[in-house]
């Protein structure tokens, strides 16, 4: 596509200012089941944004193709401005005055021959079945691959591209002793090809699964209960809308007003970090061109700021906080690496559970968005993880329910861990101890 060509096209038509926005996906896909290929997929595609202000009015069209004629494209746009009959103001981003540096995309996947990531999968499939013989299943085992490149184009001069690659491994267990089954899955995501280690992963959803056969429900009543980091990340994940500036105008938040206000315990800082090193989700600039950076938006318990786009920015008459970013052709409000860390003294898992005399050490959740109330923070969910007697893990527990509010759980807060982990869900976290919540099981 002409970009030059376009912009001209577009001022000739009366536009007030356009952008382009150039989104190029390489993927791989390979499942294996029963030692066999089950699935050897590669996707590549692209597409085009075009984003113009014709008389006041924001227009949008998308294609697919690069060759698509400039002249039908302004003709589009201007057709779509013309329906359009809100009353908003629009405006294109002319950008930040300097920016994060972008990441060089690791050119391992790419070397790597489509056997060598077959054969890992197979081995993965039979280190996971030889863990244990109560390990009866592998029903999943997936190599993902993604090669992503963005461009940003627009007619104030602004020229954007990042680049990220990264691949992840999916794999789930199903065991049995008796008359109970259980199963557990794991992700490993890496950046770089060479540090995925089948007899790591297969170790981790080995000793996972194996540990949940023979669980059964506790008594009802209230609980010191023990998060671990991926059923806290699983948690937050839930609840990360509320911090959104969309939520916030649309009024289905329980943090609105509440800017410079203690919300959790003084323990809890959550960072928003679109440059956190180690992640795959790495942004130097948000799907409008707003120059990324990290910031605090729980300091030590006090809610300092709702994450912006331009536009919910515009709303609260203050600047985007560079988490505009795209799903479809609408750009809304997205968390990058949402992190919950403290500055306060950590422990470690076992030393949590070492002074517990009566409690909960939870690591699943399930049912959580259908379980949640944003707008209140209340959440109710079927969790799974183990009985805390005296200081030491004593058996598994299932079938209960966990509930209580978001606010005053994170008001409730006892000890952080010292095992911070960035999850798939983009939510990093350690495990987290809590002074009481209500469960419900026998």
């Amino acid at each position: 596509m002409n970009y030059e060509l376009l912009m001209n096209k577009a001022r000739e038509a009366g536009f007030e200012a356009l952008e382009i926005y150039v989104s190029k996906k390489l993927g791989m896909q390979i499942t294996v089941f029963g030692g066999e290929v089950d699935q050897n997929n590669i996707t590549d595609s692209q597409s085009f944004t075009i984003r113009g202000i014709y008389k006041g009015k924001m227009a949008v069209y998308t294609t697919e193709y690069a060759a698509e004629d400039p002249d039908y494209i302004v003709e589009r746009l201007k057709e779509n401005a013309g329906a359009l009959t809100t009353d908003e103001e629009f405006a294109i981003f002319e950008g930040s005055p300097s920016y994060p540096e972008g990441r060089v995309p690791n050119p391992i996947f790419k070397q790597i021959a489509v056997s060598e990531k077959i054969a890992l999968l197979k081995g993965l499939e039979e280190k996971i079945k030889a863990y244990d013989p109560r390990i009866i299943y592998v029903p999943h085992c997936r190599y993902n691959e993604t090669n992503d490149a963005v461009e940003i184009v627009n007619s104030s001069g602004l020229r954007l591209k990042k680049q990220n690659s990264f691949a992840f491994v999916v794999a789930q267990a199903v065991a049995k002793e008796g008359e109970q089954t259980q199963s557990a899955f794991t992700i490993a995501l890496k950046l770089d090809y060479r540090e995925f280690d089948p007899d790591e992963i297969a170790k981790e959803i080995g000793k996972k699964v194996i540990a949940k056969l023979n669980a059964k429900p506790v008594p009802s009543k209230s609980y010191p209960v023990i998060f671990e980091n991926e059923a806290m990340s699983d948690l937050l994940s839930a609840f990360y809308a509320v911090f959104s500036g969309e939520a916030a105008v649309k009024k289905i938040t329980p943090l609105l007003g509440k800017e410079g206000e203690k919300i959790f315990s003084e323990k809890i800082t959550l960072i928003d970090d679109p440059l956190y090193k180690d992640a795959i989700n790495y942004h130097p600039f948000d799907d409008e061109g707003v120059a990324s950076y990290t910031k605090k938006v729980v300091d030590k318990g006090v809610f300092t700021t709702f994450l912006h786009n331009l536009k919910t920015a515009k709303y609260f008459k203050t600047k985007s906080t560079g988490n505009g970013f795209k799903y479809g052709s609408e750009i809304g409000v997205h968390i990058t690496n949402f992190c919950l860390t403290t500055d306060e003294p950590k422990k470690s898992k076992d030393e949590m559970i070492k002074g517990v005399k009566e409690g909960l050490l939870i690591t699943d959740l399930a049912g959580l968005h259908s379980g949640v109330n944003p707008i209140n923070g209340d959440f109710s969910a079927q969790a799974s993880g183990f009985l805390i007697e005296n200081g030491a893990v004593v058996r598994p527990v299932t079938l209960i329910v966990v509930s209580g509010n978001l606010l005053k759980m994170m008001n409730a807060v006892d000890e952080i861990g010292d095992d911070f982990k960035l999850f798939h869900n983009n939510i990093g976290t350690p495990s987290v101890k809590i002074a009481q919540l209500p469960v419900s099981g026998l």
